[in-house]
């Protein structure tokens, strides 16, 4: 109980109280049809009682050679009823207290419902500050046949930095300010996030191309793509270093974003092309500079394509 407490409370002592004077009035009854010595000291507190009903009934029973008298009975019914009475208004401030009791849950759950409009607007315009996103891609090659018998001598390292570099030109054609590295991997960065549907489009489509050249060379292409949205004043270097971790998760062959990424896709297209799945929370552990190691988990993201 909160708000009708005392009330509450008044109307169940009420009750109880009127339980005990019913009951000591049919006792008093007893008494009187005893009569015995110390009923005078008894009458001075259930007389006044009976005496004002009896102005206006009498009940009154002929029993031998007595008459026996009914009005302390009645008191006691008065009383039982009064009883009845405080149980009804106990049950209507019950009821008073749930309905109370419900409204304050509905007010919370609407103020809640608001606060959490008003932290979501401003998150999606905190969110919508991360205009750029970022790409770490990985080509890993491997012989598809025993090269000791194919006499295959390819420089793996040379084959990725002429594929990278292929990719970059390629890109650059239709999409002239992305920013490029290849530090023994390809690090894209573009600044425009409402053509990321078409640019990873065209991203994949390279790398399906040079897979497929690849095999004639009996080369078999593996990729990973980690993806991070980021802001224009955000560090290059703090980012790579981010989409790199997420790399040594090796998920093959999937394009894995972070949870800022998936935010701000979600934000930027409700119907875009690619849809984010959860894997899961993920942990990689770093050394601090006193030579102790702390562990950072963060969820990842699946990017697939949807289905028609």
């Amino acid at each position: 109980m909160e708000k009708f407490d005392r009330l509450y409370d008044f109307v169940n002592i009420m009750k109880v109280a009127c339980t005990f004077v019913a009951i000591l009035y049919v006792l008093y009854w007893f008494i009187c049809l005893s009569n015995i010595p110390f009923l005078e000291y008894i009458q001075l507190v259930f007389a006044p009682p009976v005496n004002l009903l009896k102005m206006f009934i009498k009940i009154e029973i002929p029993y031998a050679d007595t008459i026996i008298d009914m009005i302390p009975l009645l008191v006691s019914l008065i009383f039982a009823m009064l009883y009845f009475v405080f149980q009804y208004f106990s049950n209507v401030v019950e009821e008073k207290e749930r309905q109370y009791k419900l409204n304050v849950i509905a007010e919370r759950k609407l103020e809640e419902k608001l606060m959490n409009e008003s932290l979501k607007k401003v998150f999606e315009n905190k969110t919508l500050e991360y205009t750029n996103f970022a790409i770490l891609l990985t080509l890993d090659f491997a012989a598809t046949i025993d090269p000791n018998i194919s006499n295959i001598k390819t420089n793996l390292k040379a084959v990725a930095a002429e594929n990278y570099t292929k990719i970059v030109n390629s890109m650059r054609k239709k999409y002239a300010n992305c920013k490029a590295i290849t530090p023994g991997k390809l690090f894209i960065v573009y600044n425009n996030f409402a053509l990321f549907d078409d640019f990873f489009t065209d991203l994949l489509k390279e790398v399906k191309e040079i897979s497929e050249a690849n095999i004639e060379k009996n080369l078999k292409t593996n990729f990973m793509i980690a993806i991070d949205a980021l802001k224009e004043t955000d560090k290059m270097s703090s980012v790579f270093d981010l989409l790199e971790k997420i790399c040594t998760f090796n998920y093959a062959n999937k394009a894995v974003s972070t949870a800022a990424f998936n935010i701000r896709y979600k934000i930027n297209s409700n119907a875009g092309k690619y849809l984010l799945e959860s894997l899961g929370i993920s942990r990689f552990f770093e050394k601090t500079p006193d030579n102790t190691q702390t562990s950072v988990d963060f969820e990842l993201f699946s990017l697939k394509t949807k289905r028609k």
